[in-house]
Order: C-alpha cells, then sequence, then structure tokens
C-alpha cells in the first residue's frame, strides 16, 4: 500500500464527456418531450446531497425548469433532500417503528431495500421555495411482492384520513399513491398495517417541463453493489429501475472501490457489467461515467489506474467520461483538508461542501450544460471536446 500522493495522476487536462452535453442540448432546443429525466448512481458523494447533488440539481432547476423530484428512496431519499423533500432514516421524525434495513448490494435502484412490520412507518416532508415548486400531481410506491399479502396506509397531511393500500403479488411492483394535494406543502405519511412489505421508495412527478433528477446512490457502495454476476439479481435490479425513467445516466462510482482495494480490472468488469443493465431497460439513454477525483487517504490503488482502464473503454463503448481530477488539480497536498486550499473534509475522504461541494456541482453542471467557467481556481479541465 501507498499513499497517493506519491503518484502521479493520469493527465486530464481535456474532459471527455460524451453524449450528456448532446441530450441536454437537444433537450433545449425542443428536440425531446418537456421533461429531461436525470438518474445519478453512485456512493455517498452522491447519496450525501449535501455534497455537491443539492447544489447542482437546484441550478439545473433554476435555469431549464423543475419537473418533481424523481425517486425518492427509502435508502437515502430525495437528490433535494435536506432542503426540499426532507427524508432520512437518521431522523425519528421520518423513520421508525421496527423497520429492517438490508445490506448494500441488494437489486434495488439504491442498493437496499427496508421491510416493516405492523407499526413501522416513515414520513417525507415537502417544502417549497421561490425557485422549487414542491407540488406533485403523480406517485407511486415502488415494492417488492413476496406472494404474501400485505397492507400499508398512508396520508399526505396529519389532517386526512388514512388511505388503505394493498401491497400483493410478487417481484417489483408499483403502486399508485392517490390524491396528492394541490398545496406544495406536504407530509406523505406510510405505515404498515399488515404483513412484512418490502419496500423500495417512491417515484414522484408534477405534471411541469424541466429537470427530474432522480438520486439512486448509496453510502459505502462499490461498483460490485450495483453489479452482480447472477441473472435473477440483474432480473430484478433491471426490473426496479426501469420504473424510474432516464434520459441520462450519470454514473460516478470508484471511491470505495479505491477504499476496499478493488482491482481496477475487477472495478472496470462491474463497470461494464452495469452498463450493459442500462442500455437492456433504457437504451436510448445517454449514460456517462466520471472518476472523482484522489484523497490523501492510503489506497492500495490511486484514481489513475481505474482512470487507466476505464477511459478507453468509454470511448471504446460510445459513452460520456469524464475525470473529475482536473476540476481539483493535480496535487492533492493542496487540496485536502489541512492544505493551503483545503477542498476536502476532516475525514480526507469526503468534500466540504462549501469548497469541493462546490467544485464538483460545476463540474458535472459544465459537463452538462457546458461552458467555460473555472470549478477551481487550479482547474485544468480545459476546453471540454466531445
Amino acid at each position: 500500500m501507498f499513499a497517493v500522493d506519491d503518484v502521479s495522476p493520469v493527465a486530464a487536462s481535456v474532459v471527455q464527456v460524451g453524449d450528456a452535453r448532446e441530450r441536454f442540448g437537444q433537450w433545449r432546443e425542443g428536440k425531446a418531450g418537456p421533461v429531461l429525466s436525470i438518474s445519478v448512481i453512485g456512493d455517498s458523494y452522491s447519496a450525501g446531497q449535501d455534497f455537491y447533488l443539492n447544489r447542482l440539481v437546484q441550478r439545473l432547476a433554476a435555469e431549464a425548469g423543475f419537473a418533481g423530484p424523481g425517486y425518492i428512496g427509502f435508502n437515502h431519499g430525495a437528490a433535494l433532500g435536506g432542503t426540499h423533500f426532507k427524508y432520512t432514516r437518521n431522523s425519528e421524525k421520518h423513520f421508525g417503528g421496527g423497520w429492517q434495513v438490508s445490506g448494500l448490494g441488494q437489486a434495488s435502484p439504491d442498493s437496499r431495500t427496508v421491510t416493516g412490520r405492523p407499526g413501522a412507518w416513515l414520513e417525507i416532508d415537502a417544502h417549497a421555495s421561490a425557485a422549487i415548486d414542491t407540488t406533485v400531481t403523480e406517485a407511486k410506491l415502488l415494492y417488492l411482492g413476496n406472494g404474501e399479502p400485505g397492507d400499508v396506509r398512508y396520508r399526505w397531511a396529519p389532517s386526512q384520513a388514512w388511505r388503505p393500500l394493498k401491497l400483493d403479488g410478487e417481484g417489483v411492483r408499483e403502486a399508485p399513491l392517490a390524491d396528492p394535494p394541490a398545496a406544495p406543502d406536504w407530509a406523505l405519511r406510510l405505515e404498515v398495517a399488515s404483513g412484512s412489505p418490502t419496500l423500495f421508495g417512491v417515484w414522484m412527478s408534477n405534471g411541469q417541463g424541466g429537470v427530474r433528477v432522480s438520486k439512486l446512490a448509496a453510502s459505502g457502495a462499490a461498483s460490485a453493489d450495483f453489479y452482480h454476476d447472477d441473472a435473477g439479481w440483474q432480473a430484478q435490479w433491471k426490473a426496479a429501475v426501469a420504473k424510474i425513467p432516464a434520459d441520462i445516466y450519470l454514473i460516478m462510482l470508484g471511491g470505495n472501490d479505491q477504499g476496499f482495494g478493488v482491482k481496477p480490472e475487477q472495478y472496470l468488469k462491474n463497470i461494464q457489467g452495469l452498463v450493459g443493465m442500462l442500455r437492456e431497460i433504457q437504451p436510448a439513454a445517454s449514460i456517462n461515467l466520471i472518476l472523482r477525483q484522489d484523497t490523501s487517504r492510503s489506497s492500495a490503488y490511486p484514481m489513475s489506474a481505474y482512470a487507466q482502464v476505464l477511459q478507453p473503454w468509454a470511448r471504446e463503448a460510445h459513452l460520456g467520461y469524464a475525470d473529475m481530477q482536473c476540476a481539483f488539480g493535480t496535487d492533492v497536498r493542496r487540496y485536502a483538508a489541512g492544505g493551503p486550499m483545503p477542498m476536502i473534509g476532516p475525514d480526507r475522504i469526503h468534500p466540504d461542501p462549501a469548497t469541493g461541494g462546490k467544485v464538483i456541482a460545476g463540474f458535472f453542471h459544465r459537463m452538462m450544460v457546458g461552458g467555460h467557467e473555472a470549478a477551481s481556481p487550479q482547474d485544468r479541465c480545459g476546453d471540454v471536446q466531445r
């Protein structure tokens, strides 16, 4: 094992973004439908929406309109969690009563499921802002049927009467959540009434044009958590993810592969499997692979080792590809916690939301929308090429 500081990152003065920008540009020119659906697949960098994702979604929505929250997983919540659609398993206000939370690596959109017993409950609270209208016009619950009868009940406000909802069947299923309120501020509470249902999350839209960003990310996840070489696992994962519309996939995995010492060749195999599944369910979607920057923790492989196998394959497969190292600069010590321009938090792994998170949000925005705005003072990405 050696410190990443001792390794020169792979050259990344030019970022190849593939067709994410093309798809975004075509949509803004009116060559597609009124909604651009974006799904973000990743680890804690994306699951913790305060790092960069919330900032990115608000910026896109301000520029192009907001089409609703998309997928809100019962693992890590919404892309606009923490501000507009509040839900977390770590809060007694939003999650309680005896849920069993699965381990990582489930055939679920965000790598986990929750299984309830009678009395288990959860709640999503929506709060609008001047830029984001949190009103929803359509909502559906995604769950995994086990062939046994189960019932939940739900309501959109404490003043409402409970609505019963039967969860039956086997495999990946969906059930509509009727009559969402016309008001933008609401509190969707769901409780298990009978049985032991296994839930993925909810998908919501607002009937408006604009961007709709779904968060399919899990803290602690590595590439192997989003791809299993097992036909049954793949069938269930594809069935679940297919219920979440996507025009663009943004995949940023690899940080935990580095932390676990996963060999670059195995990492590439997992990513290839993940992309293959996405191609089956959304053959027309733009798929884009992003590698995050190195950090100062000791690792068996620098991120550049993963870039050296991922970049050639991404180009060969005509995928979008971007290496975020160029936005942070090549000197890890400079942007590490305690460095002269710190952008990584005290845990030496995750970005500081105010600095590193701002850089990441700017990097993703430029990747999709274009422009030449530098993401950081040491940004060396150069002109973006297609």
